[in-house]
């Protein structure tokens, strides 16, 4: 990034957002910011964000992040949600915990060569909770405790669950980290259509059957009506109710919509990243979201660059 490396007096934040298996993005954002030699001087993250935030402040390389999620497969997915007895969660998040200190080992927050912070929620009060010292893989599994799949963390009295119900991006946090310029990196999903317009499945399936049901042929009165209620052609605009498994998540990306654009009315990120990921992204389509990172980051350059040297000047003003 010609010209920018004389910004020695800049500190640059990073804000890394939930999203699940959205955050592969996050390392594609990393691959650009490292490329362009744009020094980051602290990071904070919410859930994922935390997960490779963390790994990234602890000196973990770009390469070894982005290799990671790339050889994630069904195994390795299913080995960290491995089902425990389900009194707080369908897992313990001890085989979770176990791949993070294989990567990590013992690190401390507090003696990271990048100031860091993780984002959890206390499940008792529903307050932000900001991990700056301690155990590393201990907070960045806080966390990602995302309530229903994980167990709670104790720490320090609380009980810890995932940073993205309070603080899905944690621009406020990166600022009282030292920011004097934050990059929010906003991969929260978005609600979507729940079902697609037009004809379902269910009512191709049941082409075969229009002309026995017309017809009144083969099927017993009273089960005709409730297949030709089931079957029935109906119009264009109107839609099949969804699944239970959609409308719960799309009840939850609703939430956090309305969670993240209040918190960035409050707390304004300088630069948002809002990488265009695939709809089906996931832990096994990994490389997509790297892509989808790596292409927004690429086009916010000249925005990043116009700040960039807007900020030194008001630094030198000082």
């Amino acid at each position: 990034m010609t010209g920018l490396a004389s910004l020695e007096n800049v500190k640059i934040g990073l804000a890394l957002a939930s999203g699940g298996a959205r955050g592969s993005a996050h390392a594609g954002v990393l691959k650009v910011l490292e490329r362009e030699g744009i020094p980051i001087c602290a990071i904070v993250g919410s859930s994922i964000g935390a997960m490779v935030g963390g790994a990234y402040a602890a000196g973990v390389s770009v390469e070894r992040i982005e290799r990671e999620w790339l050889d994630t497969d069904l195994p390795k997915v299913m080995r960290s949600f491995l089902p425990t007895f389900p009194r707080a969660g369908l897992s313990s998040g001890s085989e979770l915990c176990k791949y993070l200190r294989a990567l990590l080992g013992d690190a401390r927050i507090e003696e990271l060569s990048i100031p860091f912070a993780a984002v959890a929620c206390d499940i008792d009060t529903g307050e932000v909770v900001v991990l700056r010292r301690g155990p590393l893989v201990d907070a960045m599994r806080a966390s990602c405790s995302i309530p229903g799949i994980f167990h709670p963390v104790r720490w320090e009295g609380h009980l810890l669950v995932d940073g993205g119900l309070v603080e899905p991006l944690p621009v406020r946090v990166c600022r009282e980290l030292g920011a004097d310029l934050v990059i929010g990196v906003d991969i929260v999903p978005i609600p979507r259509p729940t079902t697609p317009a037009g004809r379902s499945l269910w009512d191709r399936l049941g082409q075969g059957l229009r002309e026995g049901l017309i017809n009144h042929t083969w099927v017993p009165g009273s089960l005709t009506e409730l297949l030709e209620d089931l079957f029935r052609e109906r119009p264009e605009h109107e839609r099949p109710l969804p699944g239970i498994y959609s409308i719960i998540n799309q009840s939850v990306a609703i939430f956090q919509q309305e969670i993240l654009h209040l918190k960035l009315t409050l707390w304004p990120a300088d630069l948002i990243i809002r990488p265009d990921l695939p709809h089906g992204v996931s832990y096994l389509k990994a490389a997509d979201g790297v892509r989808s990172g790596e292409e927004a980051m690429k086009q916010a350059l000249p925005k990043l660059r116009s700040l960039l040297t807007h900020c030194e000047g008001k630094v030198g003003e000082h």
